[in-house]
């Protein structure tokens, strides 16, 4: 197979990439995640509806890295909820979530073709008895700054109407899982922090890190400073639904201030930024990196509508397209190919506010490029139901992959002197040091740029790296 697009922008020669069908016959393929092997472990929601199905883990090994599945999926773990968006490896545990069901945790076997086996499972009880609205369905992890075996999970819980604060609430539980217990707030992002105890899990804390949001429904890590970015889905039209009231953002919380008070207002339901106009409406709460608008002509541009997964580029991609992020949006409900104007992959730079369509919208052969991985060099992007309609796509789904082919320039590592100390800084990979240039190199632990350093008597080298 063909992919059924090219990839396009400013800045992008297509010889840099290769672009290949990774996998094909999938049942809407949404959340990925690399294992250690660097194979690629999938979410399959098996049945004719996305919305009506039972759930899989499947993974996808490529031997040869020719950009091709070497045969079909291998199912590793097959008791799960359908309507699975997210997958996230942490250590020897593995998160899934599902849309507005129990989020669930597994251990990975001693190797990764092993079958994964169930921890627990966490329940979410909403107050207004649905969970049809923009229930929870977002995952992402990083590790416990300063804890071992312990990770932060980042999740929603969305608005429960288009354009009204919502009175809802969701209260955890769980019979497998100790220490499970809160209630959270509509209309916000949370974090939840899972410890691994060897034989068990406990959840140690949950916490709301940000309100007025409509549906923040996919995150990610800066990779060099920490630094969370998250997507808010913006108020649909108010006479018609595909024409939207307010614009889809881009959201930042900086990593100092992740959980802490007081909770950062994004402003939603009476503070957004105007479809098209690019009126700032309100003008309280925090303002978005980016409020996403038709382009290059507001009233005639091409149109992305109801992002999804977000990642932050490979670090070994080109320059210019290594240090942004990418953004899959749904677009129009139920369509896709040339019904669907709306459902492009977008790679947007937060430094500048600049943003493109790296995969075009209304395409044929398209439906909802809605699930983004990356790793070292490539991104994975998987589309949900190439048909487009969620109610009828069994066998539908695609994940494709987008590998560069040319090496970037090596991400370069910055000093200066702040009185004794020296301060460390690095705009991609990570940071990695050495007693010696010609010996082992080992990654830093916990480090973030900017990274401030003493000198002390002992010689030491560093470096940044991917």
């Amino acid at each position: 197979m063909a992919p059924p697009f090219t990839l396009e922008g400013p800045g992008v020669e297509t010889a840099d990439f290769r672009v290949t069908v990774f996998a094909s016959g999938l049942d809407f393929p949404l959340g990925m995640a690399e294992l250690s092997d660097g194979s690629i472990l999938a979410t399959s929601s098996e049945g004719t509806r996305f919305f009506n199905s039972s759930g899989k883990l499947v993974r996808l090994v490529d031997s040869n890295g020719d950009g091709v599945a070497d045969g079909p999926p291998q199912v590793l773990y097959d008791d799960l909820p359908g309507s699975l968006t997210a997958v996230c490896v942490g250590g020897d545990l593995v998160f899934v979530m599902a849309v507005g069901r129990p989020l669930t945790i597994l251990r990975k076997g001693d190797s990764p073709s092993d079958p994964l086996s169930f921890v627990g499972e966490i329940e979410f009880d909403y107050s207004d008895g649905s969970t049809t609205y923009h229930a929870h369905s977002a995952l992402e992890l990083r590790e416990t700054p300063g804890v071992s075996e312990s990770y932060d999970l980042f999740f929603q819980i969305g608005s429960e109407s288009n354009f009204e604060e919502s009175a809802r609430t969701a209260t955890l539980s769980s019979t497998t899982v100790a220490d499970v217990g809160g209630t959270l707030a509509a209309d916000s992002a949370h974090m939840m922090t899972i410890a691994d105890e060897g034989k068990q899990v406990r959840m140690t804390d949950v916490v709301r890190i940000g309100s007025g949001l409509r549906n923040a429904a996919g995150d990610t890590f800066h990779p060099a400073t920490g630094d969370l970015y998250f997507q808010d889905n913006g108020i649909d039209g108010l006479e018609v639904a595909t024409e939207p009231h307010s614009a889809d953002e881009l959201n930042f919380i900086a990593r100092e201030e992740i959980g802490q008070k007081p909770v950062p207002d994004f402003g939603f339901p009476d503070n957004y930024t105007a479809y098209r106009t690019g009126e700032v409406v309100g003008g309280e709460g925090v303002q978005p990196v980016i409020a996403f608008q038709p382009i290059p002509d507001p009233d005639t541009g091409l149109r992305s509508e109801g992002p999804n997964n977000i990642t932050f580029a490979p670090p070994g991609f080109p320059d210019g397209l290594n240090t942004g992020i990418f953004l899959g949006f749904h677009g129009i409900f139920n369509q896709g190919g040339l019904d669907n104007d709306q459902n492009p992959v977008v790679y947007a730079d937060p430094d500048t506010g600049e943003y493109f369509h790296i995969i075009r919208g209304q395409q044929e052969g398209v439906g909802h490029l809605i699930g983004l991985h990356a790793t070292r060099d490539s991104l994975f992007v998987a589309d949900l139901v190439t048909g487009g309609s969620l109610n009828d796509g069994a066998g539908q789904g695609v994940i494709y992959q987008i590998q560069a082919v040319i090496p970037p320039t090596p991400p370069q590592l910055a000093s200066r002197r702040i009185g004794r100390e020296l301060e460390l800084t690095w705009d991609r990979g990570v940071l990695q040091e050495s007693d010696d240039l010609e010996g082992e190199w080992e990654e830093v632990e916990n480090a973030f740029s900017p990274y401030v350093i003493e000198p002390e008597g002992t010689r030491r080298f560093f470096r940044a790296a991917y």
